[in-house]
């Protein structure tokens, strides 16, 4: 058992810039949706009707900035760089994974909730919960076992 131990702690240590990263976008993420949903709110209320097409701009900025932001693509490589023997590995393994699949993998290796990879990655919770659950009809697990865990024991 200390093995694995050994074996998730270099894991841990080798991937925390890329959870730094992560959670750094995630803040970022949580603060321009929520700024977005004041903007939508004020669109809303009649003492702001003059200024409507600004806010509307604004709000429109906002979208692009969640859709387009650099420090995902930036996270991203990090994450595929720092995982190049686990991509290989998985790969390996099971051939006829997706890209998506595998990305979502690395992602799930750095011990990411759904939510923190939902936001990462800009799709739904749902989303990423149905991603999760095809990924592990893929790889074969059963329902009691953490598929977290037996990502990281690869």
């Amino acid at each position: 058992m200390p093995d694995n131990n050994n074996k998730n702690s270099k894991i841990n240590n080798e991937n925390t810039e890329a959870i730094n990263l992560a959670m750094s976008i995630i803040r970022i993420h949580d603060s321009l949706k929520l700024i977005s949903s004041k903007l939508e709110l004020h669109r809303a209320n009649p003492k702001f009707k003059n200024c409507s097409i600004e806010l509307f701009e604004l709000q429109n900025l906002l979208r692009q900035t969640l859709q387009q932001d650099k420090e995902r693509e930036i996270f991203q490589v990090i994450v595929k760089e720092k995982s190049q023997l686990f991509y290989t590995k998985l790969s390996k393994l099971y051939p006829n994974l997706t890209a998506n699949e595998i990305r979502l993998s690395s992602l799930i290796r750095l011990n990411l909730s759904s939510k923190e990879i939902a936001s990462i990655l800009n799709i739904s919770l749902k989303s990423v919960e149905m991603n999760r659950y095809r990924l592990r009809k893929k790889l074969k697990i059963s329902s009691k076992q953490s598929l977290s865990e037996f990502i990281r024991n690869i």
